[in-house]
């Protein structure tokens, strides 16, 4: 009989050990939560990011609840998910938190995120927010509701000098020679937010400075204090005025006669001379090329640019990968065609010259930035056209 409650005793004591387990078991395999349950929250949904003390003053606050979301006790990875209002989170901006149930962002941290999501300055645009949450070595990644927050970024661009209203090339290098009003075929067009240019005929071997006034000398005017004997191709510029004594040299014009490209560049108080080729503003611009919507055919209106002034014409276009050009009519090409001055301008701006059987088709095709929308601006007083998002 004993024998017999032993062997009961020990089948009883297995049965349990099993269902003990079996319960054990089921208590730690991770489920993924409900759809809606894991929610993140912001603090504000409209922000204008401000540089002043950028770095310490707080933008925004999102928060969630630091739950055990998948049904088990186990340690949870979080990463801050941003993208563009169009944006499905293909490639988004990441921030992976270390610990707790919120992360909050300064007017820098935010405005960063904003310029890497390529979103325009001083414009409100929309970013898309969300949080993901995953396991150890990414298992079962799950993903809050998307929040979405207006931001107005700031521009990042810091001049070395302020940009004035208008400037002029002054001194004997150009027609004027040191002599008031000076005309307008020596006033600088301004070609963004920190650059002037013009395309001018310089006399060799003479000097010009520049300065922001039509009909006088300016105070202060732009000068080089380099040590400027012999022409020179590129240099630095001062501002130079009653407030700093005066001083400085007019600059160097090449030693060669000829049409030139001058570039005053604000953020970095340097100037460039290059041999360039006047070119005559045309009545009409328009975009073609297989970087456009309509390819090589003929452009259409959609693709015609607005004439802002003389010299200057503007289009907000969409641009996929490929290569554009600028022609002045609504036809497949144009003589002359406007193209960039060399096979490597910036993506997002360059150098023009016109291109065609009077130059023996010169030029090259420009490479379009990365697709998106961009306001397209060409100048043909500076020589050059800028993209902007």
């Amino acid at each position: 009989m004993k024998k017999f409650f032993k062997i009961l005793f020990a089948i009883v004591l297995i049965v349990v050990t099993t269902i003990s387990c079996s319960d054990d078991t089921t208590k730690y395999i991770a489920e993924q939560p409900a759809d809606g349950k894991f929610l993140l929250t912001n603090s504000i949904s409209d922000i204008v990011l401000v540089p002043k003390d950028a770095d310490k003053n707080i933008a925004v606050t999102l928060n969630w609840d630091n739950k055990s979301w998948y049904g088990i006790d186990t340690p949870i990875s979080y990463t801050i998910e941003m993208d563009k209002s169009d944006g499905e989170f293909v490639k988004p901006e990441e921030i992976v938190i270390a610990s707790g149930n919120n992360i909050s962002f300064t007017h820098a941290d935010l405005n960063a995120k904003a310029f890497a999501l390529k979103l325009a300055p001083e414009v409100a645009s929309k970013m898309k927010v969300r949080l993901k949450a995953n396991l150890k070595y990414g298992a079962l990644p799950i993903y809050s509701n998307v929040s979405t927050l207006t931001i107005t970024p700031y521009s990042t661009l810091i001049l070395k000098y302020p940009m004035p209203a208008d400037l002029y090339l002054q001194g004997d290098a150009v027609p004027s020679n040191w002599g008031t009003p000076v005309t307008d075929i020596q006033k600088m067009a301004q070609i963004d937010n920190h650059r002037f240019g013009l395309i001018v005929a310089l006399t060799g071997g003479k000097s010009f400075a520049v300065i922001s006034a039509a009909s006088t000398w300016s105070d202060p005017a732009y000068v080089t204090m380099d040590n400027n004997s012999n022409p020179q191709s590129t240099g630095n510029f001062e501002p130079r005025g009653s407030a700093t004594s005066w001083g400085g040299t007019p600059i160097k014009s090449p030693a060669v006669s000829g049409v030139y490209q001058v570039i005053l560049d604000f953020t970095t108080g340097t100037y460039s001379i290059t041999p360039a080729v006047l070119m005559t503003s045309p009545a009409e611009l328009y975009i073609v090329g297989d970087a456009t919507t309509n390819g090589w055919n003929a452009p259409g209106n959609a693709q015609k640019f607005t004439k802002v002034d003389n010299n200057t014409f503007t289009l907000t276009t969409t641009l996929k990968a490929g290569k554009f050009a600028f022609i002045n009519a609504n036809s497949t090409w144009s003589d002359p065609a406007y193209l960039g001055k060399t096979d490597s301008e910036p993506s997002l701006g360059g150098n023009l010259m016109p291109s065609g059987a009077a130059n023996n088709w010169a030029g090259h095709s420009i490479t379009a930035p990365n697709p998106g929308t961009y306001k397209i601006t060409v100048n043909f007083k500076s020589g050059t056209y800028v993209l902007t998002l």
